[in-house]
């Protein structure tokens, strides 16, 4: 990657106080190497500078990139500095006020609504989920038992996770195709348009949910949003909303896209797949460290007032992009960072985020990845890359598998 400077040092879109030298152009998806490894398309960043500044970004006018685990830890247990107000801002593509709660809150605020929602997925609300989790792997999974070849994505990475959360929210399991219709136009399309447009069907659908539960409430995660109070009071509508909207998209995306690529490294080391099926003993830390190498997810927050951070000069407004996979692949941070290491220890990786906003569905993802795990190595025989088929991701504020053909060797 190269300076995208002009010769008399100053860079169009980009403010002021950032040094020429660290200005590099990264969008984070129109390298065509993020249509078939995402991971290498960025690895430059964690030999490159500290912290550097892209004026190039789907999103957001420009933006700090952080490049080392430990600065990204030290940010993000700086709530007060760096805010994660607007980080996302899917209220914005269609002028609506509310905030993804509690991802868009700042504590003290953020932290009563955590308290709220802590309990619903606690590890012990985790393990009542236990058999409906296992139900749902299997039923899909013994649709192409037998088969010669599968696409695993729609076959399995994507209906698994979202069955699961579907039937938690309380939404109708058929209309997935459309519920992953609008997650794909909200999180995988670079089209203002599209993002907009799905961003407006979402909340749509889910006030006209809300108005159902509060007629008629049940035991789904919309009805406890809807009916659910803090400090002595009932939920505003707008805080229902921004609730319901990040319980909704996260239940969509970030487990299905991570089971993507999982499951291709499988397929490509068999000695680690059948050493798997040997002991499953040994899935939890196979996860971790799967969790690892392919942490997905890309933050961000917004300097809150002007300050030095890293070793360069920060002013309030700023952004600052959290990418998690350089956090999980520094090489200060994790030895041979790049290669899966099932006996490595100490794994702290940050694939669910850290600090205050750690990822309150971590315990479920966790559930979720072993019992697939667990699940596909009872029901399915060795499985391999299938040769000469199509392989796409994408890149993006979360990185994911589009298409993944998996053959199976025969029983």
């Amino acid at each position: 990657m190269d300076a995208v400077a002009l010769a008399d040092g100053i860079t169009p879109g980009v403010p002021s106080h950032v040094p020429p030298d660290l200005v590099i152009a990264c969008d984070f998806y129109s390298d065509p190497l993020f249509k078939t490894d995402p991971f290498a398309a960025i690895a430059w960043q964690t030999d490159g500078p500290r912290i550097f500044y892209t004026p190039v970004h789907y999103a957001l006018p420009g933006c700090w990139v952080l490049t080392r685990a430990e600065d990204i830890r030290n940010l993000l247990q700086q709530p007060e500095l760096f805010s994660s107000r607007g980080g996302v801002n899917f209220a914005a593509l269609i002028d609506e006020p509310w905030d993804l709660i509690p991802l868009e809150l700042d504590p003290p605020r953020h932290g009563v609504f955590r308290t709220l929602l802590n309990p619903l997925f606690s590890p012990r609300e985790v393990n009542r989920m236990g058999d409906g989790v296992r139900i749902a792997a299997a039923s899909l999974l013994d649709r192409f038992a037998g088969a010669a070849d599968v696409e695993f994505v729609a076959s399995f990475a994507q209906p698994f996770p979202v069955t699961v959360f579907l039937q938690l929210l309380g939404f109708p399991v058929q209309d997935m195709r459309q519920f992953l219709d609008w997650e794909a136009g909200l999180l995988k399309s670079f089209r203002l348009e599209d993002r907009q447009a799905a961003a407006r069907n979402i909340v749509v659908y889910l006030r006209k949910c809300i108005e159902e539960r509060r007629l008629s409430p049940g035991t789904d995660l919309i009805s406890f949003a809807t009916h659910a109070e803090i400090e002595g009071r009932k939920l505003t509508d707008d805080e229902i909303v921004g609730v319901c909207f990040l319980l909704f998209v996260g239940g969509l995306d970030t487990v299905a896209s991570s089971l993507g690529f999982h499951y291709r490294h499988l397929a490509m080391d068999q000695a680690l797949q059948a050493k798997l099926r040997a002991d499953r003993s040994l899935i939890p830390a196979a996860i971790e460290e799967f969790l690892r190498l392919y942490s997905i997810v890309m933050s961000h927050r917004r300097v809150t007032h002007d300050c030095e951070f890293g070793g360069v000069q920060m002013k309030a407004g700023d952004f600052v992009m959290v990418p998690t996979m350089n956090a999980s692949r520094d090489a200060r941070e994790f030895a041979n960072p790049n290669e899966f290491d099932l006996g490595r220890g100490d794994n702290r990786h940050v694939a669910f985020s850290y600090g205050v906003h750690r990822c309150l569905g971590s315990h479920l993802a966790r559930r979720e990845f072993v019992v697939a795990m667990n699940e596909i190595f009872d029901r399915l025989p060795p499985f391999r890359v299938k040769e000469g088929a199509p392989y796409r991701t994408v890149g993006g504020v979360v990185f994911g598998v589009e298409e993944l053909h998996l053959a199976f060797d025969p029983a």
